[in-house]
């Protein structure tokens, strides 16, 4: 596959260099991108092969997503006027913001782990979650 066949929302971007100065980033980093070739080797080899859901890409993608929303939230990138999941994360805060302040921190917190996918995840599949 040349260069020229790559789609760009298959590619998972470069964190940017301020994650690297973070230990916290570089482990689940590393440890999101292990389970990924883990995950690779085993359905290369028996594509269906069943893994453990709480061990699975996702789940390492959600935690490196909190740790950048608890520990960084200054540096998460601000809203993708193209992504339409950061546009219904933005509506669920304001419309909780008036109407169920009670749920707005759990929004919030959904919507700074959204952000963070940004960095580090293709946009294809930013905006699953």
């Amino acid at each position: 596959m040349s260069a020229e066949e790559l789609d760009p929302e298959e590619q998972w971007p470069l964190p940017p260099a301020w994650m690297w100065d973070c230990a916290e980033c570089i482990r689940r980093y590393e440890a999101m991108k292990h389970v990924q070739a883990v995950i690779a080797g085993l359905t290369a080899e028996d594509p269906g092969v069943d893994w453990d859901v709480t061990d699975s890409i996702v789940a390492t993608q959600i935690d490196l997503g909190r740790h950048l929303a608890d520990a960084h939230r200054e540096s998460l990138p601000d809203w993708d006027p193209a992504c339409e999941t950061c546009a219904d994360h933005q509506s669920s805060v304001q419309r909780l913001e008036k109407r169920s302040p009670d749920l707005l921190p759990g929004a919030v917190m959904a919507a700074e782990e959204h952000r963070a996918r940004h960095l580090f995840a293709p946009p294809r599949i930013v905006g699953l979650m």
